[in-house]
């Protein structure tokens, strides 16, 4: 269960990097495979080096991407690696210098760069210290971070091999898809209606943090609907979660304090934040602060947000990290809106928020006595179950 769990939490499990994880994995892949292929429709790649389970989310979310990514670039140049690692034999070295002309090669009729020019030197680092991190290239003499500031600079790198697993393989011509929804039309295209749903409904479990009903999505709706005891069933049994059906949408629920799950929650401070202000935010609405509508969504202005952000800050920030207490807090409720909009936990429309139901089922709390010493002075009311 909890190997398979890492799987989704990972980019790839390597034998290198994890070694009794990866022989873990590798002798539970009989159990797993059957479901990666059939509910979720990804592929499972094992081999020697890696094993990684290629993640395809149903649909676009803000959040996908890679992280330390900030300009089209930057993707740009990480193509252009993996054209170039794919020319090298497992273990070979190359220079720095021989990378960045054959990068200039590869872009030149794309997206041609200017290695003068200090943004696109940054962009390259960005792209070499991802490329590290994930396991794609080992530096053996040198600092990749370097070439930000000296354009002369060299490092020394050897090909792990690795590259030729890192591409997505869609199983299907996507040489005409030019943007995002290309490529969700093209699946849907080219597989069977019934089998498509299941997948989707899948992938949005095990991806986000709810699956909300919608005219679009009524056939998810009347899927989970007739099929709840057998989707609960093999959730449970792979991955250890609860499934929970409310009127507004399906939720794969697990266990207090059981952080391995998926991306969401993560580690991070941000994350921390968010969690608990949806406490926050569901004890204000059982507590009648705040009414829900029909369809269980909760729309406050964003005066009203500001106000619960700062509420939260003051009754729990001793516990955030050094930037979040410090932050300005116009510019905390921008990046907490942000954030939580990326997860599909609130929406913003125009001067107000909408809070989505998964707000009341993603919540943080500290432990008991942190929380009994900071809510002195606390004038809204008991806290009642949402």
């Amino acid at each position: 269960m909890y190997d398979f769990r890492e799987l989704l939490n990972r980019f790839w499990v390597t034998r290198e990097a994890d070694k009794e994880l990866y022989f873990a994995l590798k002798r539970a892949v009989p159990e797993y495979r059957k479901f990666a292929r059939e509910q979720l429709g990804w592929n499972l790649i094992v081999d020697e080096k890696a094993i990684k389970l290629e993640k395809v989310p149903p649909r676009a979310m803000p959040w996908m991407g890679i992280e330390s990514f900030t300009e089209t670039l930057d993707y740009c140049l990480l193509c252009a690696l993996l054209l170039f690692l794919a020319d090298l034999d497992d273990g070979e070295q190359f220079l720095l210098s021989t990378l960045t002309e054959a990068l200039e090669t590869f872009l030149r009729e794309v997206r041609p760069v200017d290695w003068t020019r200090f943004p696109h030197r940054k962009a390259l680092v960005r792209v070499l210290q991802y490329a590290q991190e994930v396991g794609l290239l080992l530096v053996f003499d040198g600092d990749s971070g370097g070439f930000g500031s000296d354009r002369e600079q060299e490092v020394l790198y050897e090909n792990t091999g690795l590259s030729r697993h890192f591409p997505v393989h869609f199983g299907r011509d996507i040489l005409s898809c030019r943007t995002v929804e290309d490529f969700e039309a093209s699946e849907g295209a080219d597989a069977e209606r019934g089998g498509q749903r299941v997948r989707r409904v899948y992938r949005q479990l095990v991806l986000s943090p709810g699956l909300y009903w919608s005219e679009e999505n009524s056939s998810d709706y009347e899927y989970i609907k007739n099929q709840r005891r057998r989707v609960g069933k093999t959730l449970e049994e792979i991955l250890g979660g609860e499934l929970q059906v409310n009127k507004n949408g399906a939720y794969l629920i697990f266990e207090q304090n059981d952080r391995s799950i998926l991306t969401y929650p993560e580690s991070k401070a941000i994350t921390d934040a968010a969690l608990l202000l949806c406490t926050r935010l569901r004890e204000q609405i059982a507590a009648g602060v705040y009414q829900r509508g029909c369809d269980d969504l909760v729309r406050l202005s964003r005066r009203e947000f500001l106000h619960e952000v700062e509420r939260c800050r003051t009754l729990c920030g001793d516990g955030w990290g050094k930037v979040l207490r410090e932050l300005d807090l116009d510019r905390l409720c921008e990046e907490l809106t942000a954030y939580m909009s990326a997860w599909s936990l609130l929406e913003e429309q125009g001067d107000d928020l909408l809070l989505y139901p998964a707000v009341g089922k993603w919540t943080g709390a500290y432990p008991a006595d942190y929380q009994e010493k900071n809510r002195e002075g606390d004038t809204d009311g008991p806290v009642e179950d949402a």
